[in-house]
């Protein structure tokens, strides 16, 4: 046999030894031990990377196997976090990556929720602890990067259900939602309404979001809405009870007459306007309240006690209203 022909085989032979020790080692898992750990890979990480803090985490044998068995499959992996096991081989663990088997949380923004509510959400669904949220949510560098003229997130995180992969950065995250919401001004029909209601986004927000917490039933919010545009062309003040309960700080507590009169940059019935910023996030629907308010000049609103509302043009007809439905409730509650 020719002496190149052999040297020919013998590269051969030893390639083929080399890969199948390879896919041998590959196919073994590093211990028996079945606790879970969760590994975050970054967009943009290298293989060796990679490589190096799988083994750091003491979840693969070799680093090198790592890249050599990712070299050989061609397999281009995928950032996100993972939960892994030191009972999983490497090519277990590489093909876990290759698909993108990784965490996805759930974040379902719901109508009417504040910031604090939303912080709560977030920190059940382990995509990160709610103080750092409430830090991000009014920290004023990270608004004026997203372009908000308010003092916090209040208002800007569009209802919907969002999905969330740890190897995005949180910041990131909320700048995706917060565009969204942005979004849905860029339609000439609401660019042109602002204008003529010479309102700005934030202000928009504001009423919205009043109309959010006010408003049980849909067909309700151009009628609420009406009653607040109306209040507002006339110089009243807007006497919105959510507003100061978003004031105070004090969720979860009845309203009293010490809220009522106590001075907040939120507090409709000390101040004239609308106040600093919005109190929650409100739906599409009660955007589309805010900006195209019911034909009607009713000035107030009571609740009927059952979701509804009563609406008057004047103030005698609304205290009577008043009267009977707070004698409504009393007899409910005996």
């Amino acid at each position: 046999m020719p002496v190149k022909q052999h040297n020919k085989i013998v590269i051969i032979a030893v390639i083929l030894f080399l890969i199948m020790q390879t896919l041998i080692f590959a196919s073994i898992p590093r211990s028996t031990e079945n606790e879970p750990v969760n590994v975050i890979i970054k967009s943009g990480t290298s293989l060796n990377s990679i490589a190096n803090l799988l083994k750091d985490n003491d979840i693969i044998y070799s680093s090198y196997l790592f890249m050599f068995y990712s070299f050989l499959t061609r397999s281009n992996l995928i950032a996100g976090e993972y939960e892994l096991k030191k009972n999983m081989s490497t090519f277990d663990i590489i093909m876990k990556m290759k698909h993108g088997e990784r965490n996805i949380y759930t974040l379902k923004i719901i109508e009417g929720y504040n910031i604090y509510s939303v912080a709560e959400i977030i920190q059940n669904a382990k995509i990160t602890e709610k103080d750092e949220f409430i830090r991000l949510a009014k920290n004023r560098n990270f608004l004026d990067r997203l372009k908000i003229n308010s003092g916090s997130l209040e208002g800007y995180l569009s209802p919907d259900t969002y999905y969330y992969s740890k190897e995005t950065d949180i910041d990131k995250f909320i700048e995706r939602i917060v565009q969204r919401t942005f979004k849905s001004f860029e339609k000439e029909n609401i660019r042109d309404r602002m204008q003529e209601l010479k309102m700005d986004i934030n202000q928009v927000l504001t009423l919205a979001s009043m109309i959010e917490k006010e408003a049980k039933m849909k067909e309700e919010k151009p009628l609420i809405s009406a009653v607040f545009h109306n209040r507002l062309r006339r110089n009243m003040s807007l006497d919105c009870d959510p507003t100061v309960t978003y004031g105070t700080g004090a969720f979860f507590s009845p309203i009293t007459k010490k809220d009522l009169a106590t001075p907040t940059p939120y507090n409709t019935y000390v101040l004239r306007g609308l106040p600093k910023g919005p109190i929650c996030n409100p739906d599409k629907n009660s955007i589309m309240a805010a900006l195209f308010p019911a034909p009607v000049d009713y000035l107030y609103f009571v609740s009927r006690n059952d979701g509804t509302h009563v609406f008057s043009k004047d103030m005698a007809t609304h205290n009577r209203f008043v009267t009977i439905y707070q004698r409504v409730k009393k007899t409910k509650k005996q």
